[in-house]
């Protein structure tokens, strides 16, 4: 079954399934705080893109991103490197 979602940025395929969970969350200056929410999806060719709409003040907007890995696009959003694993697991 395919995952409900706008098909990919990168080559028009239709979105396939999500990757992890939805995130939300608020960004912006306390005076013009947005709110958002962004979810991950796959797509049939195999790119990974995320959709991320903002509601605000100045109203609301959708954008889409393809990015080359999960880790890529987590990189983005924490500005650090992934930790490594312990060895056994």
């Amino acid at each position: 079954m395919a995952a409900e979602g706008p098909p990919c940025p990168g080559c028009g395929a239709p979105a396939a399934t999500t990757v992890g969970p939805r995130y939300a969350g608020r960004s912006g200056m306390v005076g013009r705080r947005r709110s958002f929410e962004e979810q991950l999806f796959r797509c049939a060719e195999g790119h990974v893109y995320s959709v991320r709409s903002e509601r605000g003040s100045r109203g609301e907007g959708v954008t889409s991103q393809v990015h080359e890995s999960v880790e890529e696009w987590m990189r983005l959003r924490t500005g650090a490197e992934p930790r490594e694993r312990p060895p056994g697991l």
